[in-house]
C-alpha cells in the first residue's frame, strides 16, 4: 500500500552535495514468514511502537491496525498489552481467466509497443532483483532516443508484489498515449512536451510468487519501508538497501523528475507527505508546501469518483500520509527530500488484486485522474539556467524562500521546473562555482506557467591537476609500498580536496569502501590453507539449543574493524560471530548478502547459514594466546535440516586481518549460505558468496586485509592558488592476486570543472619493479682525477657503469667498466680520444 520517503546523510547526485543529520538506521527484518494481524489503536505513537518492533502497517481503518507481523513481535506486542489477534489466511481469489501480467508479459508488451512506436516509445532495465528479473521503465515521448529539454515525470507501481491493480493501469495509460498521439490535442500535447516515465511493476520477484505475487522481495523486505527518511534513516545513500530500492534511487538521480506518482491497493486515497515525523506519531505532519501537495493529491481525486467520494477519507479523498498512519523509510518523502520531485501515493482499490473483470471499470474510474494529475507539472516557474561567461548550461539548485527541499535544473539542457501554486515567491539559484542569485516578487498565475531564465557569474575558481596522471608500480607480495605525488592548483581560488579509493576492477577483491578487501586460496597470491587444530587447546563453547549467541567472548586483544576497536566477540550457532549483535531468532539464521540492513551488525559472516552445533559430534571451540591470534572453529557442525556437514575456523590478528579457512565441508547443502562481513551500521561489507553452491570446496581459505590497497598521507587537504602540494601515496598489494589490479584512486574536490578527480593505478602484486633511468648524470674533475655523479634511481638496487666510442651507443662498441651500489664512480679521461660514458640503473 502506503509509499515511504526519504534518502541520505552525505550524498553526491549530478555534483550536488546535501548534507542532512543522520539518525540510527533501523533494523529490517525478513518478513517472509510474516502473517497479518490486526492491532487495535489506542494511541496516536501506537503505530511507531509497532513499527519498532518489527511490523508493517498495511493500513489503518476506524481505529484498527492490519499489520503484517512475525510470531515473535505478535507475541511481544500482546506481552506489551496491545490488542492484537491473527486474521485468517486467506487469499484473494481469481477464476482462472483472471491473470495478471507479470513481468515477462511486460517485457514482451513493451517490445512490441517498441516496434510500433519507435519514434514514441523506448524501455529500458535499471538493473535486476534480488533473483535476477529486469526491472522495465517505459518512455513515452516524440523524438524518444533523445534526451530533450522537456518535462520529466514518472509513474511506478506495484512495489509491494500482490499489490497489482496499478500495474494494469500504468500499462493501459502507455497504451492510451500511444494510440492517442496525432489525434487527442491533450495527449499530444503531453507526449510532445514531456518524457513520461513508467515502470508497472517495481517488485517483479514479488509478483512472481505464486498466482497473485508477495508483498515483499526476494529477501523478505518491503520496498516502501527501505528507502532513506529524512527523521529515521537521513543517510542518502544505496549501500544497505535493497538491490530493487538502489536500482530506482540510482535512475533518479540521473533525472530531474518534476511530478511523480507511485500505485498500491487496499484502500482508496491520494496520500501526500509527510509520512513520518520526529515524534513518531500518527498525526497531522505537513511538509513546508502542503498547500501544493494537498493541490496536487485533489487533482487526482477529483477525477476518480470512486476516491473523490470515499467514505473512509472525506471529505474528498486525500490524507495527510502521518495523520493516516505514521511510516518511516517510504519512497513518496524521499523523491521530495532528495530528488526534488513531488510525489504522492494513490492507492486506488479496496482490493489489492481484484478479479480481470473489474479492471476495465477501475481503469475508467482513473484514467482521467492520472492523465491530469501530470499535467500539474506544467504550472509554477520555468527557464534555463547557464553560466554568463560561456552560455553553457549549468547544474543549479533552485531553492524557494528557505525550504531546504531543493528543485534543480538538469546538466545537459540547464533547463528547471519549479511547481508553485498562484502567487508570488522569492527563488534563490545557486552552484557551486558560482555566485547565488536570488530573483524576489516572481508571479504565479495559475494554469500558465512563469518563463524565468537565470545566468549566473562564475566566481574564481579553483583547479586540480596530479602528477604523475597514471601510476603503474610493482609492489612485492602483501607489501606496501609509497611513492610521492604531486597535486597542483593552477586556478584563481583556493583548492580542497579528499581522496578515497573506489572498486577495483576485479570481482573479488573487496567494496572498495575503505574496509577490508579478500581473496582466496585458489588466486595466485591469495592465502595459503593451514588449518589450525584448536580441538583440544581451545575453550568449548557450549551451545545447548540451536540459534543460540554466546558470548561475549575475550578476543585477547584489541582488534580493529571498521574504523573501530573491539576486544570481545559473541558466536553464533548459525556460523557468525559479531563484536556487538546478540541477534537470535530469524535474524541469525535467515542469511542475506551483505551489506545489508536486515543482517547482524559489526558482522563476520563465516559460513552462515541454519545450523545445529548443540547436536552430539559437533566441537566448538574458541582460542586466543592473549597476544595477537583468536581462533573460532566450528568441526562436524550439522546443518539443522540435517543435510549438510561442515568444518570451518575463522582466524583473527591483531593487525586487523582476518582469514575464513574450510576443511571437509561435505557435499550436501552448500547452496545456502553467506560468507563475507558488514560494519557497525549495515552500509559497508562485502559478500565473498551469497547461496552459491558451486563455490566452496575443501581445504580452502578467504582472506580479509584491512585498509584501503591505494591511499594518501594525508587524506585530505587544501592548496592555494598557483601553488602544489606533495604528499605520500601508498600502495598495498595485500589480498590483491599475484599480477596487476586495476585500482582507482577518488580526489573529491570544490573544483568545478572537475569534482571528482579520478587517478588510475595499477598494482602490480609480486611484480617486478623496473628502477627508474639515470637522469643527471655528469662528469667531475677533482685533484685525484675524474668522477662520475647522479642521484639516486627509484627502486635501483646497483648501477652498471658503461663506455663506448660512439653515440648513440651500439653494444659492440660498448664496454662496461664496473659497478657500484653508491651514485659515484672514478674514471679515467686521459686517453686523447672522445668518450663516452653512460650509466644503467638495476633492480635485481
Amino acid at each position: 500500500m502506503k509509499v515511504f520517503k526519504t534518502l541520505w546523510l552525505t550524498v553526491v547526485l549530478c555534483g550536488l552535495f546535501f548534507a542532512i543529520q543522520a539518525e540510527a538506521r533501523p533494523v529490517k527484518k525478513n518478513m517472509l514468514a510474516s502473517r497479518e494481524a490486526e492491532v487495535v489503536l489506542t494511541s496516536s505513537l501506537d503505530v511507531k511502537i509497532i513499527e519498532d518492533q518489527g511490523g508493517i502497517v498495511d493500513r489503518v481503518r476506524n481505529g484498527i491496525a492490519r499489520v503484517y507481523l512475525l510470531e515473535e513481535d505478535f507475541i511481544a506486542l500482546r506481552a506489551r498489552g496491545f490488542d492484537v489477534e491473527w486474521l485468517p489466511e486467506v487469499r484473494e481469489q481469481h477464476e482462472p481467466l483472471d491473470i495478471y501480467h507479470e513481468n515477462a508479459d511486460i517485457e514482451a508488451q513493451f517490445a512490441i509497443w517498441a516496434a510500433a512506436y519507435p519514434t514514441l516509445f523506448s524501455y529500458q532495465s535499471i538493473g535486476n532483483t534480488v533473483q535476477g528479473r529486469p526491472m522495465w521503465f517505459g518512455k513515452v515521448s516524440d523524438n524518444v532516443t533523445v534526451d530533450e529539454p522537456e518535462i520529466e515525470v514518472k509513474y511506478i507501481s506495484s512495489m509491494h508484489g500482490d499489490e497489482l491493480t496499478g500495474l494494469e493501469n500504468c500499462l493501459k495509460l502507455i497504451d492510451t498515449l500511444l494510440t492517442g498521439y496525432g489525434t487527442d490535442p491533450v495527449l499530444t500535447a503531453m507526449v510532445e512536451d514531456y518524457e513520461i516515465w513508467i515502470m508497472p511493476l517495481m517488485n517483479p520477484d514479488g509478483r512472481d510468487v505464486g498466482t497473485l505475487g508477495q508483498r515483499y522481495n526476494a529477501n523478505g523486505i518491503d520496498l516502501n519501508r527501505d528507502f532513506p527518511d529524512r527523521v529515521w534513516d537521513s543517510t542518502n545513500t544505496v549501500a544497505g538497501r535493497e538491490v530493487e530500492t538502489a536500482n530506482v534511487m540510482n535512475f533518479s538521480a540521473q533525472h530531474t523528475f518534476v511530478i511523480s506518482a507511485n500505485f498500491h491497493g487496499g484502500t482508496v486515497v491520494a496520500n501526500y507527505p509527510w509520512d513520518s515525523n520526529y515524534s513518531g506519531a500518527s498525526i497531522f505532519s505537513p511538509s513546508p508546501e502542503n498547500a501544493l501537495f494537498y493541490n496536487i493529491a485533489l487533482t487526482y481525486a477529483q477525477a476518480s469518483d470512486a476516491m473523490y467520494n470515499s467514505n473512509e477519507f472525506p471529505p474528498d479523498g486525500t490524507t495527510n500520509g502521518a495523520e493516516w498512519y505514521h511510516v518511516s523509510g517510504g519512497m513518496q518523502d524521499w523523491n521530495y527530500v532528495w530528488m526534488g520531485c513531488k510525489e504522492v501515493t494513490m492507492e486506488i482499490s479496496d482490493v489489492k488484486s481484484g478479479p480481470e473483470s473489474a479492471l476495465d471499470s477501475l481503469w475508467r474510474d482513473n484514467r482521467q485522474s492520472m492523465i491530469d494529475y501530470l499535467q500539474r507539472a506544467r504550472e509554477g516557474v520555468r527557464g534555463v539556467v547557464t553560466d554568463a561567461e560561456s552560455g553553457e548550461p549549468v547544474r543549479a539548485n533552485i531553492m524557494l524562500a528557505n525550504i531546504p527541499y531543493l528543485t534543480y535544473s538538469s546538466a545537459l539542457h540547464g533547463e528547471y521546473y519549479r511547481m508553485l501554486l498562484a502567487g508570488t515567491y522569492s527563488l534563490t539559484f545557486s552552484a557551486p562555482g558560482y555566485q547565488s542569485q536570488t530573483v524576489n516578487g516572481v508571479t504565479v498565475v495559475a494554469g500558465t506557467p512563469t518563463v524565468l531564465n537565470i545566468q549566473l557569474t562564475p566566481l574564481p575558481r579553483p583547479e586540480i591537476s596530479i602528477s604523475p596522471s597514471s601510476i603503474s608500480q610493482a609492489v612485492a607480495l602483501c607489501s606496501t609500498m609509497d611513492m610521492d605525488v604531486t597535486i597542483a592548483n593552477p586556478g584563481e581560488a583556493t583548492l580542497t580536496w579528499s581522496s578515497s579509493e573506489l572498486s577495483f576492477g576485479e570481482t573479488n577483491y573487496g567494496a572498495g569502501d575503505g574496509g577490508p578487501r579478500w581473496i582466496d586460496s585458489r588466486e595466485a597470491g591469495g592465502p595459503v590453507y593451514s588449518w589450525v587444530d584448536i580441538s583440544t587447546i581451545g575453550t568449548s563453547v557450549p551451545f545447548s539449543s540451536d540459534d543460540q549467541n554466546l558470548g561475549p567472548y575475550a578476543i585477547g586483544f584489541n582488534f580493529p574493524f571498521y574504523g573501530s576497536s573491539f576486544s570481545q566477540v559473541r558466536i553464533s550457532a548459525n556460523g557468525w560471530l559479531s563484536f556487538t549483535s546478540s541477534a537470535t531468532g530469524a535474524t541469525s539464521y535467515t542469511n542475506v548478502s551483505l551489506p545489508n540492513g536486515s543482517a547482524p551488525e559489526n558482522l563476520l559472516a563465516v559460513w552462515w547459514d541454519d545450523l545445529s552445533p548443540q547436536r552430539a559430534g559437533t566441537n566448538v571451540r574458541r582460542w586466543t594466546n592473549n597476544v595477537d591470534t583468536f581462533i573460532v572453529s566450528f568441526q562436524n557442525v550439522q546443518s539443522y535440516q540435517n543435510s549438510g556437514l561442515y568444518n570451518f575456523e575463522v582466524i583473527l590478528t591483531a593487525d586487523g586481518s582476518i582469514t575464513y579457512q574450510y576443511g571437509n565441508m561435505g557435499v550436501n547443502r552448500l547452496n545456502s549460505s553467506t560468507i563475507g562481513l558488514q560494519n557497525s551500521d549495515r552500509t559497508r561489507g562485502a559478500t565473498v558468496v551469497y547461496n552459491d553452491g558451486s563455490y566452496i570446496e575443501n581445504n580452502m581459505a578467504v582472506s580479509f586485509c584491512p585498509g584501503a590497497a591505494v591511499q594518501t598521507i594525508p587524506s585530505s587537504g587544501s592548496v592555494t592558488a598557483g601553488q602544489q602540494q606533495t604528499v605520500t601515496l601508498r600502495l598495498s598489494s595485500c589480498c590483491l592476486p599475484d599480477g596487476p589490479s586495476l585500482a582507482t584512486l577518488r580526489f573529491t574536490t570544490n573544483a568545478p570543472t572537475s569534482p571528482a578527480y579520478d587517478l588510475p593505478i595499477t598494482i602490480d602484486s609480486g611484480g617486478l619493479m623496473v628502477p627508474e633511468a639515470v637522469a643527471d648524470l655528469v662528469l667531475n674533475y677533482t685533484d685525484t682525477g675524474s668522477e662520475l655523479r647522479w642521484s639516486p634511481a627509484a627502486n635501483a638496487d646497483f648501477y652498471q657503469v658503461w663506455t663506448t666510442s660512439q653515440w648513440p651507443p651500439e653494444t659492440a662498441s660498448s664496454v662496461q667498466i664496473g659497478t657500484t651500489t653508491g651514485t659515484t664512480y672514478a674514471v679515467d679521461t686521459d686517453s686523447n680520444t672522445v668518450v663516452y660514458f653512460f650509466v644503467v640503473s638495476v633492480r635485481q
